[in-house]
């Protein structure tokens, strides 16, 4: 098994900019092959607020896979150049951590 962890924190004033993020990727992640579960927690701090994706996973062949689908590639590019394009406009920051982990069984040892 497999676990992976997005962490996404942004100005509290954005917080409906990661809902509706989480919406949309919640309905593209229910049709990924190898999914064992999705989960969103959220996390409020006093100037922003924490959306942690928590997926589960048959394998890390097959988060690779979901992750590397071309949807998911065209979006990040179309990201970045939106943000070369407008270097001079105000951007909304947000910081992302991702974090992954294998079952560890300690019987093994």
């Amino acid at each position: 098994m497999f676990v992976n962890t997005a962490t996404f924190e942004i100005e509290k004033a954005y917080e409906e900019r990661l809902v509706n993020k989480r919406k949309k990727d919640k309905a593209q992640i229910a049709e990924a092959k190898g999914i064992l579960s999705f989960e969103c927690w959220r996390r409020e701090n006093k100037d922003t607020v924490e959306f942690v994706y928590v997926s589960k996973w048959e394998s890390q062949a097959a988060f690779k896979a979901w992750i590397s689908r071309d949807e998911h590639v065209n979006e990040h590019k179309e990201m970045n150049k939106r943000k070369k394009d407008n270097e001079e406009k105000e951007q909304v920051k947000m910081k992302k951590t991702l974090r992954a982990f294998e079952l560890y069984d300690s019987s093994d040892n």
